[in-house]
């Protein structure tokens, strides 16, 4: 399991595990969070090279952002790529509350966590990809059909020392009720201090186990744009009106996130990457 830890001095909080799946796969944990006061991707200690950055993407970034592909660079665009088809994994999700504090990038002691069997792109062994942190961008970074307007990114280590992140993606549908996602983490940011409140991650990666995703091995998208990432992407994006959307994007920038904290599109490198379109076998 991975252990938070806090950068900054906020304060801690503790919440119990309360599921909204009342599936047999999930299981109650008590776990611990603690906010970092930095607002920007789920990210690795920096290089000693990488002293200081701010949006938009430029030199201060350091010169593994800068260099050109291989290898690939994330964000990417899946429209219009070729894809190759998977669908010999079982994908179950471990979901839980994240309690949190007022800020904007969260750390989990001990993350949920989900189970792929086999790996994507690996048949011979099983992964599980445990959570270490999580947190949103002012607007999609990478590119999927259905012009979304947002992008959650979920961190997660697995047993071989590997990184992945699990990234979804919202659209604008004043039809639908809000997501609940969406309106915990407003909540979270707008509660009086010494209030706790959680952020259900539980119904995000609940699709991974249901929904076609895309997977690509690609970078962190802020500095020092680590590579060897495995992303997982849902390929739908989830529907939720504009006004919850307007709210949490508000609470955001209040507690620091960038107004633009968003990295450009960058492109596939040659050889191509092999980019899986997964099927999660039922």
């Amino acid at each position: 399991m991975v252990r938070g830890h806090a950068v900054l001095p906020h304060r801690r909080v503790r919440a119990r595990f309360v599921s909204t799946h009342p599936t047999s796969w999930l299981e109650p944990l008590a776990l611990a969070v603690a906010l970092l006061g930095f607002s920007g991707c789920a990210h690795v200690p920096p290089a000693a090279s990488v002293t200081q950055w701010t949006y938009p993407e430029g030199p201060g970034w350091g010169s593994a952002c800068e260099a050109p592909p291989p290898p690939q660079q994330s964000p990417i665009t899946f429209v219009g790529v070729a894809t190759t088809p998977w669908t010999t994994s079982t994908v179950v999700p471990q979901a839980t509350f994240d309690p949190h504090d007022q800020n904007v990038v969260f750390t989990a002691s001990p993350g949920p966590s989900v189970a792929m069997t086999p790996g994507i792109g690996d048949s011979a062994k099983p992964y599980v990809y445990t959570v270490a942190g999580f947190h949103f961008h002012h607007r999609n970074e990478h590119v999927v059909d259905g012009t979304p307007v947002f992008e959650i990114h979920i961190k997660t280590t697995d047993q071989y020392g590997g990184t992945a992140v699990f990234g979804a993606l919202w659209k604008i549908d004043d039809g639908v009720a809000d997501d609940p996602t969406l309106v915990a983490a407003y909540r979270s940011l707008s509660a009086p201090p010494g209030s706790v409140e959680a952020v259900d991650l539980g119904s995000v990666l609940w699709r991974f186990g249901h929904e076609s995703f895309y997977s690509y091995v690609g970078s962190l998208t802020t500095p020092p744009c680590t590579g060897n990432i495995r992303w997982f992407v849902l390929q739908a994006p989830i529907r939720t009106p504009s006004g919850i959307v307007n709210r949490l994007r508000a609470a955001l920038r209040s507690n620091g996130m960038p107004e633009n904290n968003v990295r450009g599109v960058k492109p596939l490198a040659q050889p191509a990457p092999t980019i899986y379109r997964v099927t999660p076998k039922q």
